[in-house]
């Protein structure tokens, strides 16, 4: 669905002036990247930001004593579904909406083409608004209605990560750990499976503390899915991909899509603290960096980023786009999603196509 920030930026388009070429200093502001998506963001519903992942939990008895070893905030979660298969990795969001039934409303906003963010309502968790006098730099916390990326915000509030939500730092070693430390505790009746999960959006300075994730702006991409096999190097090393000329993406028609794919850590993050109902995509507001004297061209900088942006379209769905099960011997949330033993693109991939016709 297109918002209304989606027809704002047309009528910037249409309307800017260009005579603007003619002033070395002002001719930037014509460039066509100042007005194509420029960002993506991951979304749900308002009150699972109080559930999931974000609720302080004790998992099971020996956690305790791992997370005082450990000396580090760990991102716990508990599964309340029956393990008749003896599985502890596999995360089912019904289980949690239904063990919270009697206070918990699971039902993602109701999309519309006024909305400015992809979730009406506060997206900080009711355990850390209580306690907001207890953490330094409390009001640094994005409330965006969206997940935000605080594991690379203000360092007094990086170690929220395992509570806000919802993207791992890209790597987390400990003294005496040659390789990634586990960060990630999930128990299910008793028993503990405890994995490292890192953050390829981290990794590659692909998001920013607020929680978008920039489109990759090489131009060009056409050479169909397998294009976005590759992590390290590959097309979505560079953020979600604008694609057109491959199957079914008829750019006579005035069609193109945008493929987004949460890989590895991030799509084991994000499902353990909820999953994904709400796709945003995001242009720049020119008009608002332009008044706060920010002229272009605008780089990219994940730790200090000066791009202001417009929601311009939204997805919104009632099935959770990272659902996923067990599959033989192999977790549905740890191989599955955080290894991405069976997925070709190390994460599930989402499309989303636009007609401009």
């Amino acid at each position: 669905m297109f918002t209304q920030g989606f027809g704002e930026v047309l009528t910037d388009i249409l309307t800017v002036n260009p005579a603007l070429a003619e002033l070395p200093s002002a001719s930037s502001i014509l460039d066509t990247s100042n007005y194509t998506f420029n960002a993506v963001t991951y979304g749900k519903d308002a009150q699972g930001f109080n559930f999931h992942g974000h609720a302080i939990v004790n998992v099971a008895t020996d956690v305790a004593g791992f997370i005082q070893t450990c000396n580090l905030g760990l991102l716990l979660l508990e599964a309340y579904n029956p393990d008749s298969a003896g599985s502890t990795s596999s995360y089912f969001f019904s289980s949690t909406y239904e063990k919270f039934s009697s206070t918990y409303n699971s039902v993602p906003q109701y999309p519309s083409p006024y909305d400015r963010r992809v979730e009406k309502n506060s997206t900080i968790p009711n355990a850390l608004t209580a306690s907001a006098s207890l953490i330094n730099n409390f009001s640094s916390i994005p409330d965006m209605g969206h997940y935000s990326n605080v594991a690379a915000g203000d360092p007094s509030i990086s170690g929220l990560w395992n509570i806000v939500g919802g993207f791992p730092p890209s790597k987390y070693i400990l003294p005496g750990y040659p390789t990634i430390a586990p960060n990630f505790v999930l128990g299910r009746n008793g028993a503990v499976t405890a994995v490292a999960l890192s953050g390829v959006y981290n990794e590659f300075g692909l998001v920013d503390p607020s929680g978008f994730v920039k489109i990759n702006e090489t131009s060009g991409i056409d050479t169909g899915l397998s294009s976005l096999t590759n992590i390290q190097g590959g097309a979505l090393s560079g953020g979600p991909c604008i694609y057109s000329g491959v199957a079914g993406v008829a750019v006579s028609s005035g069609e193109v899509t945008l493929a987004v794919v949460p890989q590895l850590g991030d799509a084991a993050a994000l499902a353990a603290f909820g999953g994904v109902s709400h796709l945003g995509v995001w242009c720049l507001d020119l008009g608002e960096m332009l008044k706060q004297g920010l002229t272009p061209p605008y780089s990219w900088n994940p730790l200090n980023n000066n791009r202001k942006y417009k929601l311009v379209s939204k997805t919104t769905l009632w099935d959770n786009l990272l659902s996923h099960q067990d599959y033989s011997t192999y977790s549905g949330l740890v191989d599955g999603l955080a290894l991405g033993l069976a997925l070709a693109n190390k994460g599930p991939l989402f499309t989303i196509k636009f007609t401009f016709t």
